[in-house]
């Protein structure tokens, strides 16, 4: 496994509280929108829509555009700056006393599509074109992938030994997650340590990994300022996944058509052991192999039956609700594209139930979380989860360093030497 120093731009230290935003497919049109309010949010490059009207198309050449405007923009008043030498970087983020830290760095487009960076879901090809037709607009790739390797000896202590030096920056989100990040003092170190790595895994960033490979081969035949050996590249964050936490993916629905609240509580009651929900106890569920449902404005504790299959897929609850409830009680059979499904990642059974209860949907799904052994049990044996499996918290924080591939974005200002935070 190859990884690569890459000569990052990256928010100015004076000015990353202003630029970083969540990442480009965590908010809604309006949660966006809120964030550009700041003109010099990244959100305004990573979801250029924003600074168009509500009937604009959010894929047109023109929008795309506009995120490498708004880019050159941040780069020319000095809110993002680049290093003056390739280097890997430390990122760490902390959150009411738990921390996980990884390695920035870039890495080949040619592991993801050989497997050795292996993926767990299947992207959508609307939301990986959009993804591409951004990355060549801006010749760069805005928003680092979020890998994760287990069981690497000696990298969580490279990476300590690197957080005991003096920051690049170090501030705090609105949402109290603290980013810190510090420049590696060695890069033949972490080269070392993943040469001999057979396989790493995606956690989160499937559609920019594969938009990434899109882009590449898309550009191939080059053109005036395109770099071909950073064209094969893409930026990530590879964290050792004994840090990482993982929040349940939960999912609310509506009703077939004609299909009654009375109908689906029945049904679900032949599926497995069906109680309700002693309020003692809340609604979130308590161990794998249960799911808590909101319905007709009331909580129920479905106990799913035994797992059915070798496959390590199989054994998965979002596997086992979608077999034994979804297609055949609600006749959701594809869940990336039905419409009647959505998911919402981290959020609590009360913020569920609210989608019920305000008519967005009819009926709510709080899941267990999937574990990081059963992500990599099942990226491993080279198999696809459904959907909306994972959610990894906290995110990496959009703004904080981008890699390009072309001129594109590059601008007079942009070769300034950086000022360390004082």
């Amino acid at each position: 496994m190859r990884v690569h120093p890459f000569l990052a731009i990256r928010a100015a230290p004076n000015r990353v509280s202003q630029v970083a935003c969540p990442p480009y497919d965590v908010v809604d049109l309006a949660g966006a929108a809120d964030w550009a309010k700041n003109p010099n949010s990244f959100m305004r490059v990573v979801r250029p829509e924003v600074d168009f009207g509500a009937d604009q198309d959010p894929h047109s050449p023109s929008v795309y555009a506009k995120g490498l405007d708004n880019l050159r923009a941040l780069i020319a008043s000095r809110c993002m700056v680049r290093e003056q030498r390739e280097n890997f970087f430390i990122y760490r983020q902390a959150e009411k006393g738990r921390t996980q830290s990884g390695l920035v760095c870039c890495v080949d487009v040619a592991d993801y599509l050989s497997g050795t960076i292996a993926r767990h879901e299947l992207t959508r090809p609307d939301k990986e074109q959009d993804r591409t037709d951004h990355m060549i607009a801006l010749g760069a790739h805005s928003e680092p992938v979020f890998l994760t390797v287990a069981g690497l000896e000696g990298f969580q202590a490279q990476l300590s030994r690197d957080m005991n030096h003096r920051p690049l920056f170090h501030f705090s989100a609105p949402d109290k997650v603290i980013h810190t990040l510090w420049a590696a003092t060695s890069v033949d170190a972490y080269r070392a340590l993943f040469r001999d790595v057979p396989r790493i895994f995606i956690a989160d960033g499937h559609h920019r990994s594969a938009a990434a490979a899109c882009a590449a081969a898309a550009l191939a035949d080059g053109g005036d300022g395109i770099d071909r050996t950073e064209l094969g590249r893409f930026p990530a964050v590879i964290y050792p996944a004994e840090e990482l936490l993982i929040l349940p993916y939960h999912r609310v629905a509506r009703l077939a058509p004609g299909q009654t609240v009375e109908q689906v509580e029945r049904a679900l009651g032949d599926v497995g052991v069906l109680d309700a929900v002693d309020e003692s106890d809340g609604p979130a569920p308590r161990a794998k192999g249960e799911v808590t449902i909101y319905l007709n404005r009331s909580w129920w504790r479905l106990r799913l039956p035994r797992e059915s299959g070798d496959l390590p897929t199989d054994r998965l609850d979002v596997v086992r609700l979608s077999r034994t409830v979804l297609a055949p009680i609600l006749g959701i059979t594809d869940e990336r594209t039905d419409t009647r499904l959505a998911f919402m990642g981290g959020c609590t059974p009360q913020e569920l139930a609210a989608h019920v209860e305000n008519g967005s949907a009819d009926i709510a799904f709080a899941m267990h979380p999937t574990s990081i052994d059963e992500l990599l049990t099942v990226a491993g044996a080279g198999l696809i989860m459904p959907p909306k499996s994972t959610w990894f918290h906290p995110k990496i924080r959009s703004g904080l360093f981008l890699h390009t591939f072309s001129l594109r974005a590059c601008s007079p200002a942009i070769d300034a030497p950086l000022t360390l935070q004082s």
